[in-house]
């Protein structure tokens, strides 16, 4: 095999293993910014479910100061739509946040998935790289020998242009000797 086919093998499974970890980092990129949603949901979440209940209660604390009976029945009624409003926001904030993870964990195994798959057909591209280095090789090697033996025969003069044709001839000699299953070739002389 020549070093120029090695070279070229070398180059392809060099780019494949390049796309293979552009991959793998497209997929890290990915995970850590869904991570950084899901925090900052969860962070979202309790931010409202704090700021909620101590506005609710400094406000109930006013109220009572001043006429606490009868403002607070009222108060109650008034803040009910708007905490049964915030219990509701944290609760799809807190929606949102699980199916983020669940993404998280899909595209995970998706990820995993991927890359496996990558590395079989890395594996694969590598062995099928080989084998057809080897058949290259293996088929020069037998061409070589042929060559070699078509060199001989026109060095030594058993195979020349014929002097009044184009065509080829060889020398058999005054005693051709025939060789063949049947015959069918005749043998140069050196």
């Amino acid at each position: 095999m020549d070093g120029g086919n090695i070279d070229e093998v070398k180059q392809l499974l060099v780019k494949l293993a390049v796309i293979a970890e552009q991959l793998d980092t497209r997929s890290r990129g990915a995970l850590q910014r869904i991570d950084a949603s899901v925090a900052s949901l969860d962070r979202s979440t309790r931010h409202w479910t704090e700021g909620g209940e101590d506005f609710s209660r400094k406000l109930m604390e006013m109220l009572g100061t001043q006429a606490r009976d009868g403002i607070a029945t009222t108060a109650r009624q008034a803040l009910a739509p708007l905490d049964a409003q915030l219990h509701r926001s944290a609760e799809a904030a807190k929606w949102a946040a699980d199916a983020l993870a669940e993404q998280r964990k899909l595209l995970t195994a998706a990820q995993r998935a991927l890359v496996r798959r990558s590395l079989r057909a890395l594996l694969l591209g590598s062995l099928l790289a080989a084998c057809g280095s080897g058949y290259l090789a293996w088929h020069g090697l037998r061409g070589a020998a042929w060559s070699d033996d078509l060199r001989r025969a026109v060095g030594s003069g058993a195979l020349v242009r014929c002097p009044d044709s184009q065509a080829l001839c060889a020398r058999i000699g005054p005693t051709p000797r025939r060789a063949g299953r049947h015959g069918e070739y005749l043998v140069l002389q050196p």
